[in-house]
């Protein structure tokens, strides 16, 4: 069971004020903290000789600790018997801007991000092992600028990595002949590969398509630069997985 921490409920506490410019006060924003998080064990156990959890009194600790104000996040009024907190300008774009970092980004420089926004190690951890279960991945679409050019979603790389990642203890490597761009390269070659799409992109249509992240990721996988060139090497065909290992034979730099 995890116990969470105040310094987690900062960014959902503030998008929560984002969709309520009007305010809120601090019973709303319980109810709305324990929806997403819904506590369990230590933190769903009453305090003895209050009427609080231990989960509510952490989110009232926002206010006594001056947790969201002190950055200049947001207002806490007073009106009638009731506390309002709501959003800043500084609050939003924030928001705004963290939310555009993890859309960006590579999943090292976000956690980055988060180190030097002085979020906690536990939230941190928890952005490392963040699940994208029912995202949807735009892939394909075609712009018109000087050139016409094709779409990769930098979301999905990320992910994929990710989930590589996870599968294989840690460990980043080509799918085909196993190269390891950390081992050889040591930090230069830290989260290097390529995504290759088993399903060539020019066959997709001007909009492109959209799909569920989970099969997005099954029409993908990762290769080294070298490997990624022989698939695509002869022209108007796309080389399968099995016909570049069968050419290749026994990998020279099995993981």
């Amino acid at each position: 069971m995890t116990e969470y921490s105040e310094s987690e409920f900062i960014v959902p506490a503030l998008k929560f004020m984002r969709d309520n410019l009007r305010g809120i006060n601090t019973t709303q924003l319980i109810h709305h903290l324990e929806d997403i998080f819904k506590p369990s064990g230590h933190d769903a156990e009453i305090i003895k000789g209050r009427n609080d959890t231990y989960f509510s009194q952490k989110v009232r600790n926002l206010k006594s600790h001056n947790t969201l104000r002190k950055s200049g996040w947001t207002i806490y009024q007073n009106k009638a018997r009731n506390g309002i907190w709501t959003i800043t300008p500084k609050g939003l774009k924030y928001i705004e801007e963290l939310e555009l970092s993890k859309d960006d980004m590579q999943s090292e420089d976000i956690i980055a991000s988060l180190q030097n926004q002085g979020f906690s190690p536990e939230i941190i951890n928890k952005e490392a092992k963040q699940n994208y279960k029912g995202l949807i991945i735009e892939e394909g679409s075609v712009d018109k600028r000087t050139t016409i050019q094709r779409n990769r979603s930098n979301k999905l790389r990320e992910i994929a990595v990710i989930d590589f990642k996870r599968k294989h203890k840690g460990e980043l490597f080509c799918t085909i002949c196993g190269f390891n761009f950390l081992k050889i390269y040591g930090q230069l070659g830290k989260d290097f590969i390529e995504v290759h799409h088993m399903e060539p992109m020019h066959l997709k249509d001007i909009k492109g398509e959209s799909c569920p992240i989970e099969v997005a990721l099954k029409k993908v996988t990762l290769v080294c630069p070298n490997c990624h060139r022989m698939i695509h090497r002869v022209k108007q065909e796309l080389l399968s997985i099995v016909d570049i290992k069968r050419e290749l034979g026994n990998p020279c730099f099995a993981s």
